[in-house]
């Protein structure tokens, strides 16, 4: 999935920085390079706190460390703009790597995210919310084949992944193997609240389906497999917490 992408793509950056003599031949590298959701989405899509981590004899403070590294994912095909900030690279991918996050995502079906770690089951309101939520998208893939909206993962229009509720639900979905692999009650009940406040702010803001007589159009048909990912990526986050995902409620 593309943070996994995003750390290895990293680490080979690194990894000429230092064979250039950039920085010190002395100079570690981690060997788990760790990817982000950013504190604030205006910095970008992904956040990785990599040069805040190298050692301190590296003689390059972690905002220099950061500014090359950020200078070196200009070259990566799934990144649209990286910079640094505060010691962090913080990356905006590509419309198109946000367009194969949720093809993989519903390619893998129930067998995304799959981890043979059970966290516990998630205190509070937590869990009927994710069961609420994933039923509410159940009740809009079954809306939206009665409406004969086009259901074609094949042909996603990227440019509507890219409308900021839309991209920020893309993003959180593609974090569940690399949260899951922590093994990490507390950090995936976290991540599980991120999901469904992107699933929510996802609802509210934008048309999943055609309203009145309007016609269903592409950009319906890719939000629909949209939300078939995030239904998928909820039912897998479910049975991580030993709950049971339903369609209705």
């Amino acid at each position: 999935m593309l943070p996994d992408r995003l750390a290895d793509q990293i680490g080979r950056v690194l990894d000429v920085l230092v064979r250039s003599g950039r920085l010190p031949s002395t100079t570690r590298i981690p060997g788990e390079i760790r990817i982000d959701r950013p504190f604030r989405d205006a910095r970008g899509d992904y956040a990785s706190p990599v040069a805040l981590r190298l050692p301190a004899a590296s003689c390059a403070t972690p905002n220099e460390v950061a500014r090359l590294v950020a200078a070196g994912l200009g070259e990566s095909p799934v990144v649209a703009h990286a910079e640094a900030a505060g010691g962090f690279v913080n990356v905006v991918v590509t419309d198109a790597a946000l367009a194969e996050i949720v093809r993989e995502i519903v390619a893998a079906g129930p067998a995304y995210g799959e981890h043979p770690v059970i966290f516990a089951r998630p205190e509070g309101e937590l869990g009927h919310r994710a069961r609420l939520a994933h039923a509410r998208l159940a009740g809009l893939l079954r809306a939206g084949v009665a409406l004969d909206v086009p259901y074609d993962p094949d042909r996603l229009d990227a440019a509507v992944l890219a409308a900021p509720p839309a991209r920020r639900l893309v993003c959180a979905l593609a974090e569940l193997p690399t949260v899951a692999a922590r093994e990490s009650p507390r950090a995936f009940h976290t991540y599980l609240t991120e999901i469904l406040s992107c699933v929510e702010e996802f609802e509210v803001s934008v048309a999943v389906l055609p309203r009145g007589d309007e016609p269903s159009t592409p950009a319906h048909g890719t939000r629909l497999v949209l939300v078939d990912a995030a239904r998928i990526t909820l039912a897998s986050a479910l049975r991580r917490c030993g709950l049971y995902a339903p369609d209705r409620l």
